[in-house]
């Protein structure tokens, strides 16, 4: 019984602590974007939750993750509007206010969405 309560302990916490990460939220490249979703990863907005991530026509749900410093390393589980499902690696780190973002291999900086 006490290997379940701390299992439990254990995934509480851990949630906990990636709940407040400043990562998640509405990140754009430029603020004109932040309003509506493009057609290109370059004007659609990157939005970030505990568990998803969604730009431009990809939809990822996190399969694994961890953090180092200031950045986060995310397994994405990735779908696009014609239903092809891939995994890819994410990284999102901050950088002063702005976010780093490497998708699958590519890499932009954005701004906070108001």
């Amino acid at each position: 019984m006490s290997v379940r309560i701390a299992l439990a302990f254990l995934l509480v916490t851990s949630a906990t602590a990636f709940a407040s990460e400043p990562q998640f939220g509405r990140w754009a490249a430029e603020p004109q974007n932040c309003g509506g979703s493009g057609d290109t990863l370059q004007t659609s907005s990157l939005t970030v939750t505990p568990t998803s991530l969604r730009w431009g026509a990809e939809s990822c749900m996190i399969g694994k993750m961890y953090k180092a410093d200031r950045a986060l390393y995310i397994e994405g589980r990735c779908s696009t509007s014609g239903g092809l499902m891939t995994k890819h690696p994410i990284t999102l780190a901050m950088k002063g206010d702005r976010l780093a973002v490497t998708w699958n291999g590519e890499h932009t900086e954005m701004k906070r969405c108001p």
